[in-house]
This record gives C-alpha cells, sequence and structure tokens, in this order.
C-alpha cells in the first residue's frame, strides 16, 4: 500500500483530500481507498473534499458495525451510491449556508474491496485504474466537457489532451441539490493494484508510465513518491494526489 499527496508548484493550497481505511471483519477485511479534489477557492475547495470523505468515513463506519453485530445490509454497490448521495447533500448545504463557499465542490473516487469483488464509486474527474498482469485498465470515466467531446467523436485524444476546456467538469459533489455517481463492481484477483489519482498526477502521467512504475517494483509507497515527483518535473500546475494498494 501506498499513498501521498502534494500541494504541486502553482497552487497556495493542497484542496485534495485522500484516506485509507482497513475494516477488519469476522470473514476478511473491508478495504477502502479515496481521492477527492476540492474546487471553490479560498479554502472552500478544501472544506468540500474533507466533507466527503468525512461521509464515506461516516456511512462505511456505521455499515461495519451493522455487518459486525450480525443485522442485514445493503450491498456495497448501495452502500457506496447512497454515501455518495449523502456526501453531495452535505457539500451543498455547506456551500449555501457560508456566503464565501457558494459553487464550492468535490470530485470523490472510492474503491471499496471486500473478499473477490470490488466496488468504484465516481463523480468528476478524478480517476481509478486496476494493473493486471501487464495491462492498465481506467475502471471510470472522466465526468468531463472534454470526455463527452471525444464520446461524439468531436476531439481527438491529441486535441482532447492539449485542449484549454480540459479540467472543465460536468458533474461533482456538492455543485447541485442532487447528484448521479457512477456505481459499477468488477471481480478482483490476487495480485491486482488499484491507483486512485487526482487530476493533478494524471493529467501529466500517462496511464502506461504508471504501469511502467507499478511493474518496476513492489514498493507501493516508492511508486507513489516517484509518480507525484514525475508530474511536479512535468509543471506540478494542480495539487497531485495518488493511493496505490494491491489485492493480497
Amino acid at each position: 500500500m501506498g499513498h501521498g499527496s502534494d500541494v504541486g508548484r502553482v497552487r497556495p493550497l493542497n484542496e485534495d483530500y485522500h484516506r485509507v481505511w482497513q475494516f477488519p471483519l469476522h470473514d476478511g477485511e473491508l478495504t477502502l481507498l479515496a481521492v477527492a479534489d476540492g474546487m471553490g477557492g479560498a479554502a472552500a475547495g478544501e472544506v468540500a473534499s474533507k466533507l466527503a470523505m468525512e461521509v464515506l468515513d461516516e456511512s462505511f463506519s456505521r455499515y461495519v458495525e451493522e455487518m459486525r453485530a450480525g443485522n442485514p445490509v445493503v450491498g456495497i454497490d448501495k452502500l457506496t451510491e447512497k454515501a455518495m448521495r449523502l456526501a453531495n447533500r452535505r457539500v451543498y448545504a455547506a456551500a449555501i449556508k457560508n456566503q464565501g463557499r457558494r459553487g464550492m465542490g468535490t470530485t470523490l473516487t472510492c474503491v471499496a474491496v471486500l473478499g473477490p469483488r470490488a466496488y468504484v464509486g465516481h463523480v468528476g474527474d478524478s480517476r481509478a485504474y486496476m494493473v493486471r498482469g501487464s495491462k492498465i485498465y481506467q475502471l471510470t470515466k472522466d465526468h468531463s466537457w472534454v470526455e463527452e467531446q471525444l464520446e461524439k467523436g468531436l476531439l481527438s485524444e491529441d486535441e482532447a489532451e492539449q485542449h484549454e476546456w480540459r479540467n472543465l467538469i460536468t458533474r461533482a459533489l456538492g455543485t447541485r441539490p442532487q447528484v448521479a455517481p457512477d456505481v459499477v463492481e468488477i471481480g478482483v484477483e490476487s495480485g491486482d493494484v488499484f491507483v486512485i489519482s487526482t487530476d493533478g498526477l494524471h493529467g501529466l502521467v500517462k496511464p502506461e508510465e504508471i504501469l511502467g512504475e507499478i511493474k518496476r517494483t513492489t514498493n507501493r509507497q516508492l511508486s507513489v513518491e516517484y509518480l507525484i515527483s514525475l508530474a511536479n518535473d512535468r509543471g506540478g500546475p494542480d495539487n497531485i494526489t495518488l493511493v496505490i494498494a494491491e489485492v493480497a
């Protein structure tokens, strides 16, 4: 397991937030990984991303307590969706209450792993990847203007990379009263590696470079530090956050 966050070379504040949780259960462990990239200026982005993490913490902690007590619970896919919708409501309410925080919001990407299944929850343009064998798979789709244009065939990959609107996101937590998170369930195998990052990293470091680094060493913390420094070497225009975790 490796994780880290860096303010980058340009921004005065780090408005990213990330957490790694491991909840012991009777028959194994529930692992939860998450990154959030706040936006909204004047430290409001930091408030939004922190709130989102607090809601995830609260929701999953309560869920695990119910599981340990032997009470019936919903599936983790439903839990992930409910937690993200609740985070949206909390951030939106906090933004409305404080004039200086109007319009604040955050991305949120999380991966919950329990036994042979993983559940990916996603809003915004942070990303989750999975490395299996010699391939890297992107598990999330950016909720961004550029991604929409790519899908419609109106922009090429090269144009998208350079486009001045590449950071314009079309879905975030907290900017509207309701949000529709993407939640997917996938099968996992021993040796699979999950990579979750904010766009300060994957906007500058290509998936194949992430794959190359993960294949180069099994020291996940070393890989996190190397990839963050690579993003900084390329200008570090945004906060950079990265979590890498291997399935045992």
